[in-house]
């Protein structure tokens, strides 16, 4: 198996501080790699190294099965690692025209150039915008005729850098899915880094997600979403809740009880009495048979098709989320929990329900 990237065992230190450490990732020809994480988290460092505008303090970086920095005897500059860049800031020469920034990219000795410049921006749907110079584009269509340019060169490993934070909602979706059907159609490989979970269900092969300088988790989206390491990682899947709650360990295992029952959570194996409870928002709802665990509705309303329901427990005294198809009338209730959707870890980060 070929691979595109390889990273192993790859340390950055900056001012004597480690801001990544024991970086392992491998991404196969043709995948498409979402980085994620938080402001400081190191991803960006993390791009740069990929890209040679940093090197690695200790461990060793492959392209497409060849060493581009190994921290001592080896090291390939960034204009000869075959790669292809996206910028958040767009980055195009101001003074050509799209036609021309995408037509320079392609390798020397390509047949007829403005030809196959224009078939790239046709591909992002920019064609007609070709005789433009960028500043008399829009942000959604300069980041299209961006990522023509970017595939031009024909790399082995295209790398994007927060590409749509700075677009319009409306932009950033269509963006999303010219940018994944591009990137299968040419078969290049993909590393975009992104704070935004949109990005990793819509794009995504895998993912990894980095936590103070390390990878904390890294497969494919739906490992992550069925089973979080992390309470950033939980709430960046979208799980609810943070609330702390208490629980006993039985034979090794955290048993948390919900309203009389009790529930074997997923999650990492906290210690103390306390830890952070999440939850998947269908995992809490209301009872199909009217038989479950007691509780009072204390709030309904509409959200995108779905009622947002919160649930008041006594036992722990506790407020749950949850959603229903269908209206539910305040007041006491017997909804159903799913132990699968349920995610406890240490006791630690803002209570945030």
């Amino acid at each position: 198996m070929t691979l595109s990237l390889g990273i192993s065992d790859a340390t950055r230190r900056l001012g004597g501080r480690a801001v990544l450490r024991g970086i392992n990732l491998a991404l196969e020809e043709g995948q498409f790699l979402v980085l994620a994480g938080e402001s400081g988290s190191g991803k960006t460092t993390m791009l740069r190294m990929i890209a040679g505008l940093d090197r690695v303090d200790a461990g060793c970086i492959k392209i497409a099965d060849a060493v581009v920095d190994d921290s001592a005897r080896v090291f390939v500059p960034a204009e000869r690692r075959g790669l292809g860049m996206v910028f958040q800031d767009f980055a195009l020469w101001p003074h050509l025209s799209c036609l021309e920034n995408v037509a320079l990219a392609l390798p020397s000795g390509t047949p007829k150039r403005n030809n196959a410049a224009l078939a790239l921006l046709e591909r992002l749907g920019v064609a007609s915008m070709a005789p433009r110079r960028p500043a008399q584009l829009s942000g959604g269509q300069q980041q299209r005729v961006g990522i023509a340019r970017a595939l031009a060169s024909r790399p082995r490993l295209l790398l994007l850098d927060e590409p749509l934070s700075s677009l319009d909602l409306e932009s950033r979706e269509m963006l999303r899915e010219e940018l994944r059907e591009t990137v299968r159609a040419t078969g290049v490989s993909a590393v975009l880094v992104s704070h935004d979970p949109e990005d990793c269900w819509k794009l995504a092969d895998k993912i990894a997600i980095l936590e103070n300088g390390v990878i904390r988790q890294q497969g494919a989206p739906i490992s992550l979403w069925q089973a979080p390491s992390s309470s950033y990682i939980a709430r960046f899947t979208g799980a609810l809740g943070g609330v702390c709650v208490p629980f006993a360990v039985r034979d090794g295992v955290p048993v948390l009880k919900l309203g009389g029952q009790n529930f074997v959570p997923r999650g990492s194996a906290p210690r103390g009495q306390q830890a952070r409870l999440f939850w998947r928002g269908d995992a809490v709802r209301p009872a199909q048979n009217g038989t479950g665990i007691s509780a009072e509705a204390i709030g309904v309303n509409f959200e995108a098709g779905r009622f947002h329901v919160r649930w008041r427990l006594s036992d722990p005294e506790l407020t749950l989320s949850g959603y229903s198809q269908s209206p539910v009338p305040l007041g006491p209730q017997a909804i159903s929990i799913d132990p699968g959707g349920l995610f406890l870890f240490e006791e630690t980060g803002a209570d945030d329900t």
